[in-house]
């Protein structure tokens, strides 16, 4: 039985355009925009969107909820010092943004957000309404 994945085809849509203008930015280019990659999970509680952001600190991560867009923004800075000679750069820095369509169905005032070990993990609840409930026949 296949679940409606309300977040699916957007991220598609997401992950086809992000292939397009990075083809235009060299393999191992080590500043500009970057994608983190993200998993999202859906359980009867709700959706947990977790995203790969390792070198990134907390206070870099900036994460917004306007007009059920979820907007996840934030930036990578590696610093060799001014006299190091960098031999090979294949890490990524820079900016990143991240934006997903909520489905109406989210508590948007409940959503929470943890960074631990270079992932960041973000609780999104349904709201109450939403949730499944048995209806008893009588």
């Amino acid at each position: 039985m296949n679940s409606y994945l309300p977040f699916a085809l957007f991220n598609d849509l997401q992950r086809d355009v992000n292939r397009l203008f990075d083809n235009r930015v060299e393999p191992y280019s080590s500043s500009g925009r970057w994608s983190p990659a993200v998993d999202i999970v859906e359980s009867d509680a709700g959706y947990l969107l977790t995203m790969d952001v390792p070198g990134v600190s907390r206070e870099s991560i900036d994460i917004t909820i306007d007009s059920g867009v979820l907007t996840v923004s934030g930036e990578r800075k590696v610093d060799h010092g001014e006299e190091a000679k960098v031999a090979i750069n294949e890490r990524w820095q820079g900016q990143f943004v991240r934006r997903f369509n909520l489905p109406d169905t989210v508590d948007e005032e409940q959503v929470a957000a943890k960074v631990e070990n270079g992932v960041l993990a973000l609780h999104i609840p349904k709201a109450a309404a939403a949730a499944p409930r048995k209806i008893t026949v009588q």
